[in-house]
């Protein structure tokens, strides 16, 4: 009786295809791309042995958050002055434990030197740092030049590895036939 024996790999060649999404199937990777990419708003960040205070520039000021800095737990009961741009601004605490502090004049592009001054029931510190203030254009990431599925930047590989799947099914027939001539 001849059998002819598959080689143990060809089932996996018929169900690999199934790695490949098509069209509207991108599973998240744009919108992971589209937030990769976007601009992020300019950030402060300034710490002492007391106190870490980070905050984002947001429209009219600066969104804030002061931690103490050996346990990281946030300090809500504080006074927050910052000084930057020749503006002094009282940062007013916020329901969720956040400040604001609201800017007179908002910044342009450039770099600013800033000055926190920070008091609480038990200390008082004085933070220093620089916030960064882009413009939108210049913070605009390029998208990565890697191609998609839905851009056929996987189609040489998929010729490819069909090719090469062929080139062994054609090899293994024609040695299983080579066998059986042999033995026959």
């Amino acid at each position: 009786m001849n059998k002819i024996m598959l080689p143990v790999w060809l089932p996996l060649l018929l169900v690999g295809h199934a790695a490949f999404a098509g069209d509207g199937h991108d599973h998240g990777e744009e919108k992971a791309a589209a937030t990769v990419n976007s601009p992020a708003a300019p950030r402060l960040v300034m710490e002492s042995t007391q106190f870490e205070l980070v905050g984002r520039l947001e429209g009219d000021g600066l969104h804030l958050f002061l931690d103490d800095h050996a346990s990281n737990a946030p300090v809500t009961d504080a006074s927050v002055e910052l000084e930057i741009a020749g503006q002094r601004i009282n940062a007013e605490a916020e329901a969720d434990g956040s400040y604001h502090a609201a800017l007179a004049h908002p910044l342009s592009e450039g770099e600013y030197a800033v000055m926190a001054t920070i008091l609480t029931g038990e200390t008082s510190d004085l933070l220093t740092g620089d916030l960064d203030v882009h413009a939108v254009e210049a913070m605009h990431v390029e998208p990565a030049t890697a191609t998609s599925a839905s851009g056929w930047g996987f189609l040489p590989w998929v010729l490819g590895l069909v090719f090469i799947a062929l080139a062994l099914v054609v090899f293994t027939l024609r040695r299983d036939r080579h066998q059986r001539r042999v033995q026959a």
